[in-house]
C-alpha cells in the first residue's frame, strides 16, 4: 500500500518534537503535524522540520487534531492509509514499518499495544484493563489496550469510525466503533518509554468515556 501518512498531534510539546520528528523522518518521510492551539513554539519547530504543518488557533483536544490530520490526509493528500503516533517521544518510529506491513495484509486497523514490563505506572495499567473488560461487555470485541495512541487506519476504516470526541477519550471511541462496524483489524506489540506521567489521560478523561458510552450503544 502507498501514500500513507503519519499523523502526529501536539499540543506544546516543544521538548520533545525536535528529536520525535528528527526520529521519525529517518523512517517515514510522509509526516503531517497538527499543532493543536499551543502557547509555546511547537508549530514553528514543526514546520522547520516537515512541510505538512496544521494549526488550531485554540486547544480544542487530541481527537480533534486527529481528525484535521485525517481529514486532510484523505481530502488534500489523497492517502490510502495514515498512522497515528503521538508527539511525547513515547513511540519508537522504527515501528512504522510493521504498521505497513500489518496494513499490506489486508486489515483495516491496526493498534499498537504496549508490552507492559512494570515501566508502566500501576494505576494507568490496571485502568487500561479495566477499561478493555468493560467495552468487552458492552460492545462485544476485546481490545488489548485502548488508549495506545499508535496505531493505522486504511481510508474506509476512517470512513466508518467517523469519531466525534475532541479529547482523549477519542481512542475508546475509535475502538468502540472498529466493534460496532466490525472491521478487521490487528494488534501488534510496540514498545514504549514512560515520562511525563502528569501528563495526557486524566480522570476528568475517564468520567468523559462513562458519560458518553450510552450515546455510544445507541450509534
Amino acid at each position: 500500500m502507498k501514500n500513507i501518512w503519519v499523523i502526529i498531534p501536539g499540543f506544546n510539546e516543544a521538548r520533545y518534537l525536535t528529536k520525535v520528528l528528527d526520529k521519525t523522518i529517518k523512517f517515514h518521510r510522509n509526516i503531517i503535524f497538527v499543532d493543536d492551539g499551543s502557547s509555546d513554539n511547537t508549530a514553528s519547530i514543526a514546520s522547520k522540520k516537515i512541510k505538512q504543518v496544521l494549526v488550531h488557533d485554540v486547544n480544542l483536544g487530541k481527537g480533534a487534531a486527529l481528525k484535521t490530520g485525517c481529514d486532510y490526509a484523505f481530502s488534500h493528500l489523497k492517502a490510502k492509509a495514515v498512522i497515528l503516533m503521538d508527539s511525547d517521544n513515547q513511540h519508537d518510529p522504527k515501528e512504522i514499518k510493521n504498521f505497513i506491513k500489518t496494513l499490506n495484509q489486508g486489515y483495516d486497523v491496526v493498534l499498537g499495544v504496549r508490552i507492559y514490563t512494570g515501566t508502566m505506572p500501576l494505576v494507568r495499567f490496571l485502568g487500561n484493563k479495566f477499561s478493555s473488560v468493560l467495552i468487552n461487555l458492552l460492545f462485544g470485541t476485546y481490545f488489548s489496550d485502548i488508549p495506545s495512541g499508535y496505531k493505522a487506519l486504511t481510508k474506509k476504516a476512517y470512513s466508518k469510525i467517523n469519531w466525534s470526541s475532541q479529547g482523549y477519550e477519542v481512542e475508546t471511541e475509535i475502538a468502540v466503533k472498529i466493534a460496532r462496524n466490525k472491521l478487521k483489524f490487528k494488534e501488534i506489540p510496540i514498545s514504549t518509554i514512560y515520562h511525563d506521567h502528569d501528563k495526557g489521560f486524566t480522570l476528568l478523561d475517564a468520567l468523559r468515556i462513562l458519560l458518553k458510552l450510552p450515546q455510544w450503544l445507541k450509534t
